[in-house]
């Protein structure tokens, strides 16, 4: 509102609203509640407050309100604006100082002039699951959408609405489940605000104006955007949201107190229809005599997706059972949540789980338990548990076998680069890490036992230099290792260089004296990058090299990237060649 504020305190106050429709009237009134006096508003429309659900009572309340308060319409197509007057199409002048644009949905260009299915207005049309009707993979909800065989106004009540339909569908889509419908409303409640803490209600054929109109429309309004706020903490700087300061600070429980809610937790638990009658414990059948049996937490990275974190979470400690030779058969999830209530507090909870469960499905196993809290560092444990036909040990590498990695490394260098807000990381270089933290290792596990590979671990937060200086130790053998941008997701260096994960110093101090590498190799730090849901280390005979490469590039669609062989053992665990 700066620049407006300038322009009517030097004394030009001939404001134009371009538009015609509730909002135009809305926007003159709230000019005037600012600004009060010395001030010239003029609205102009090709048509005049021709919403349909408005009835003709609540049309004449607001062309009186208006007009008692000094506003005028005129009817007519603006069809030229400079900086001291508009144009109608009928030829008249108006001198104006200020204009504003309240003239209704409009769609983007690009979007106009995509080959998607449009109206007659250029606006996409979707079906009733809000997919494009010429598309089935692009969803379009709002103002830039028309629902077929239920055309409605375009309101922002249709486009929240729309919002719940949406969220869902996206995830029932990606996830092979039934799509729901969206059934638009005929009619809703207008609530619009007019002058001194008065609004006019406008329902079928009921209008009202007065103040309890307006108490109605500020308490639906706040309590539609409370849904949205984080509770108060003053430890939190949680996802970067400014968070207003209560007069009293809550004091958060610990322990037991800091469960989440129950009615979230049912609320999930009947939408999921999984466990509604809260039992203690679960139930698990097996076969086998011995299980694998991991743990694993990460926290939350800022401003993350929970869907993409619940998905990545799974895949992290999915790689240590499959780092043993096994599978995963049952899954046991503890949630931390951010400090919140309501909508916020199912929100995560529900997008956590829909990410781990789209893993879990994938793999056939059982979410057998789970535990939710509150916590000012949200994050994700689990526990998996896993049958194996063999186990893989750190032990069983053998000389003159052939050292492969099944993706490359850098997520913790890049994800410290992309929340300093780095110039040197892109929004498309940000994406792209993201896939990789989204690709998992099971097929890739799946062709390392076929190969009969004796060596198999995953590369996570100790780096690779800790994961393979363990292997060496153990099994009483060198690495021989050769490093080039191959290895990286992320082929800028500069970015390898100048950010470190927080974890970084710790794993160089643990594994720099097991290593030999000149001073002057310039992806030395790749040795020490905390990796979050990383690639796994595999140990391949050489005889085996073409083959295992090539039904590798088969079934994964990119190559293992090849990084040295075990030799014996010299003075150094790792051993770094030019």
């Amino acid at each position: 509102m700066s620049q407006i504020d300038q322009i009517i305190n030097n004394k030009k106050n001939r404001i134009s609203i371009i538009g015609g429709g509730v909002a135009s009237y809305e926007l003159a009134f709230s000019l005037l509640r600012r600004y009060k006096d010395n001030l010239e508003i003029n609205i102009f429309g090709k048509n005049i407050l021709k919403e349909k659900n408005l009835n003709h009572k609540t049309k004449k309340n607001l062309k009186k309100i208006s007009s008692d308060l000094g506003i005028k319409e005129y009817v007519g197509e603006v069809v030229s604006i400079t900086e001291n007057h508009l144009v109608l199409n009928s030829g008249e002048k108006f001198d104006s100082d200020l204009n504003l644009l309240s003239s209704g949905a409009n769609i983007e260009t690009w979007l106009f002039e995509s080959n998607l299915d449009k109206d007659k207005n250029g606006f996409i049309v979707v079906d009733n699951n809000l997919l494009s009707t010429s598309d089935k993979n692009i969803f379009v909800t709002g103002d830039a959408c028309t629902v077929e065989d239920n055309i409605r106004p375009k309101s922002g009540v249709m486009a929240v609405r729309q919002g719940q339909i949406l969220k869902e569908n996206v995830f029932s889509k990606l996830t092979g489940m039934p799509l729901i419908k969206f059934k638009a409303q005929k009619n809703w409640l207008y609530l619009i605000g007019t002058h001194k803490n008065k609004a006019l209600l406008n329902y079928f054929f009921l209008s009202f104006h007065g103040r309890w109109c307006w108490k109605l429309k500020e308490w639906i309004d706040r309590r539609f955007i409370n849904k949205f706020k984080f509770t108060y903490n003053s430890n939190m700087s949680f996802r970067n949201f400014e968070l207003e300061k209560p007069t009293v600070i809550k004091m958060y429980c610990q322990g037991c107190g800091s469960k989440v809610s129950k009615n979230t937790l049912i609320n999930f638990l009947n939408e999921d229809n999984s466990h509604s009658d809260l039992p203690d414990s679960s139930i698990i059948n097996t076969n086998s005599s011995s299980l694998l049996q991991s743990i694993d937490h990460i926290k939350l990275f800022t401003s993350l997706n929970p869907f993409d974190f619940g998905i990545i979470s799974y895949l992290h400690s999915q790689n240590d059972i499959l780092s043993s030779g096994g599978s995963v058969k049952t899954i046991s999830v503890s949630q931390a949540l951010p400090f919140s209530e309501g909508i916020i507090e199912s929100f995560f909870m529900e997008y956590f789980m829909k990410g781990i469960k789209s893993e879990a499905i994938k793999d056939g196993s059982i979410i057998a338990s789970g535990h939710s809290y509150q916590s000012k560092e949200p994050g994700i444990t689990i526990t998996m548990n896993g049958s194996y036909e063999k186990q893989i040990t750190k032990s069983q590498a053998k000389e003159n076998e052939l050292i492969y990695l099944s993706k490359p490394l850098g997520t913790g260098y890049l994800l410290a680069a992309y929340f300093n807000n780095s110039e040197l990381l892109s929004s498309f270089d940000f994406q792209k890490l993201m896939i990789w933290m989204k690709k998992g290792n099971k097929k890739i596990s799946e062709i390392s036992k076929s190969f009969k590979s004796k060596i198999t671990t995953d590369i996570s937060g100790f780096g690779l230099a800790s994961h393979l200086s363990d292997i060496c130790k153990f099994s009483g053998l060198s690495a021989e290792i050769k490093l080039n941008e191959e290895i990286l997701i992320n082929k800028n260096i500069e970015i390898l260089n100048k950010f470190k994960s927080t974890g970084f110093e710790n794993n160089y101090s643990s594994s720099v004296n097991e290593i030999s590498i000149s001073d002057n190799n310039k992806l030395q730090n790749i040795l020490y990058d905390p990796q979050t849901n990383g690639p796994l280390l595999i140990s391949i005979e050489k005889e085996d090299q073409i083959k295992f490469e090539k039904e590798f590039q088969s079934v994964i669609g990119f190559s293992p990237i090849l990084i040295g062989q075990f030799k014996k053992f010299k003075k150094k665990l790792i051993n770094v060649i030019n």
